[in-house]
């Protein structure tokens, strides 16, 4: 074993496949990123498989975003393998690339909603950017329904700077799903929000997952969000990932790194 993941700890559900028994649909080995002189990646691996939600921890700067940015390609990273449908991603033409992109919903922390736009105008653009032949009343229509899935139809002709922080994250939610994504990779979706509102957006993730049975990489430090919607937990720490396996394996782990996330 590599040095460097010498300290990893692989419960013995890490061996078997994913929770409902299906295929590996992003496989990342041996991955690294580098900024100049600060290594933040130094040969990560994990497995997501289908139909699952993978929470990884990790302190804040550990390279938590960095990994899930390297998955859509909009960081590209220095070595190792990162395969999502056994298709390596740096190795992919930007076409392919937009390809893959309409497979994977990205719920960014911030929502990152175009200010200028309305609620309604911000689903529509993944949907025309695309170029995949919708009419205007499959627009419509995919709108609405994504909207009222989140619960927020009765905003949809507001602007941005109308809405709160928990409407936003919904909107941000709304519109990573408005293509019917197989994977969802979510970054924060939790952060900033009151304990109640927190938990709403939990419980939309759950509802997303029950109902399009996508497959998610969720990127949280709330541990109550990480304990509702994880198949499994992976610890990213010092650049690889120290330790993964359920949430009831690694709250009772007496590793220091691990450890530390349940106090």
């Amino acid at each position: 074993m590599n040095s460097e993941n010498a300290s990893i700890i692989k419960p013995e559900s890490e061996s078997l496949k994913g929770s409902s028994g299906d295929y590996e649909i992003i496989k990342i080995t041996d991955l690294r990123k580098a900024f100049g002189t600060n290594q933040v990646l130094r040969g990560f691996n994990l497995s997501l498989y289908k139909g699952e939600n993978v929470v990884i921890l990790g302190k804040s700067g550990s390279g938590k975003s960095i990994l899930i940015k390297c998955v859509v390609g909009l960081i590209k990273y220095d070595s190792g393998s990162l395969k999502v449908y056994g298709k390596e991603i740096k190795d992919l033409s930007q076409s392919e690339l937009d390809d893959l992109r309409v497979k994977i919903g990205f719920v960014f922390q911030s929502s990152a909603l175009y200010d200028s736009m309305t609620v309604r105008k911000n689903l529509e653009f993944p949907l025309r950017r695309h170029n995949l032949h919708f009419t205007a009343k499959d627009i419509e229509d995919k709108v609405k329904n994504t909207l009222q899935d989140v619960g927020l139809l009765h905003a949809i002709d507001l602007m941005p700077s109308e809405l709160s922080g928990g409407m936003r994250k919904r909107v941000g939610l709304a519109r990573a799903l408005v293509l019917n994504p197989d994977i969802v990779l979510y970054d924060e979706p939790t952060t900033g929000l009151d304990p109640m509102t927190s938990k709403e957006i939990t419980n939309l993730m759950l509802k997303t997952q029950e109902k399009y049975n996508t497959s998610s990489i969720i990127i949280s430090h709330d541990m109550d969000c990480a304990k509702r919607t994880s198949n499994r937990l992976a610890v990213l720490s010092e650049g690889i990932c120290h330790a993964v396996g359920k949430y009831s394996e690694l709250e009772k782990s007496k590793d220091e790194v691990v450890n530390s996330f349940f106090l």
